[in-house]
């Protein structure tokens, strides 16, 4: 694996001293540009970071599908009360299908999205040569050679660690080969610098989104959520239901597919049994407590009424206004 201590921002070692012919060192730039790019979407962005997103919707799923159970299993249980269902569903609703309308926006502007990236990956696909796969930040391409010279050079000295970066390394190169090899399709016995990735693991990947429902879940939004389609809209989307099941499924295609970016085409690392947040809290707190006191629905209907009361006057004195602004723009001859 790439070394672990340099983020996609900060190589270990520049261009030139990368086991790269110079001829093809421009390349090579190229290559190690869009893969900083690539990693800043997928892992990096403060803000939209594509697992962050993931690791979220993750987290929510999981919390809505428990408190579901706890709600289904006890028709006592406060959770069924109409006005916490109805919070926790419109809200697992909106945040969930929001964030994979996000993640499925098909734009070439500046944005952050799954879409977007896989389009990139397509453009850009050509440089995704077995010597830059191997060699971008340092290894060596021969890493036969170099382990030779390793063992020659610390023969009798005992035990030593092998080097995790940098020229001499030659274990990640070694792994890093066998991984192009795999994605390629490709006998050991017939490697070469030039080998290229085929276009046919993009449109598995294209395939995996396609298939996913998560387009139907964004359609959804355009007319239900993010905007207020118009009955000719909402005729032509009236098939277009969103369930907790397409949802989560939706969940899960989205993560495979970062993690075939992440982990296997940019060689970069993922997230394989680590997609659900670890919680820094006890999530089962005072959930075995009841949520109004006994003998506390007279104090609930004042919380109830009063700002009910107040919003109701929200309306007062719009006439007067609108009418007293009118007014005072005429001009008097």
């Amino acid at each position: 694996m790439p070394n672990p201590n340099n983020t996609a921002d900060d190589y270990g070692y520049p261009a030139a001293q990368c086991d790269v012919p110079p001829e093809r060192r421009g390349a090579l730039q190229s290559y190690r540009d869009k893969r900083r790019l690539w990693l800043s979407w997928i892992d990096r962005d403060e803000h939209h970071a594509i697992w962050s997103v993931l690791t979220s919707m993750v987290w929510t799923d999981v919390a809505f599908q428990m408190l579901t159970q706890f709600a289904t299993g006890d028709e006592n249980n406060p959770l069924n009360n109409t006005l916490i269902g109805q919070a926790l569903i419109d809200g697992q609703v909106a945040t969930q299908v929001l964030a994979i309308r996000r993640l499925m926006d098909n734009g070439n502007s500046d944005i952050i999205s799954l879409r977007r990236l896989v389009k990139d990956l397509r453009r850009h696909l050509h440089l995704f040569t077995r010597e830059n796969y191997v060699c971008f930040d340092g290894l060596p391409y021969d890493y036969e050679a170099v382990q030779h010279q390793e063992m020659l050079a610390e023969a009798g000295k005992g035990m030593f660690w092998g080097q995790t970066s940098g020229p001499r390394a030659h274990g990640p190169s070694r792994m890093a080969h066998e991984q192009f090899d795999r994605l390629a399709g490709i006998d050991p016995a017939n490697r070469s610098r030039e080998d290229r990735l085929p276009l046919a693991l993009l449109t598995t990947i294209e395939r995996w989104l396609d298939e996913s429902g998560a387009d139907e879940l964004a359609q959804w939004s355009h007319v239900y959520l993010a905007h207020a389609g118009g009955p000719e809209e909402r005729k032509r989307k009236a098939d277009l239901v969103v369930t907790g099941n397409k949802i989560t499924g939706a969940i899960k295609a989205l993560a495979r597919v970062t993690e075939a970016i992440s982990a296997w085409l940019l060689w970069a690392g993922g997230r394989s049994h680590s997609l659900m947040p670890v919680a820094q809290f006890n999530p089962f707190e005072r959930l075995d407590r009841p949520i109004m006191a006994t003998g506390g629905a007279g104090e609930a209907q004042k919380l109830w009424h009063q700002p009910g009361d107040e919003r109701n006057h929200h309306l007062d004195g719009v006439g007067e206004e609108l009418i007293g602004s009118a007014g005072s723009g005429i001009r008097r001859a």
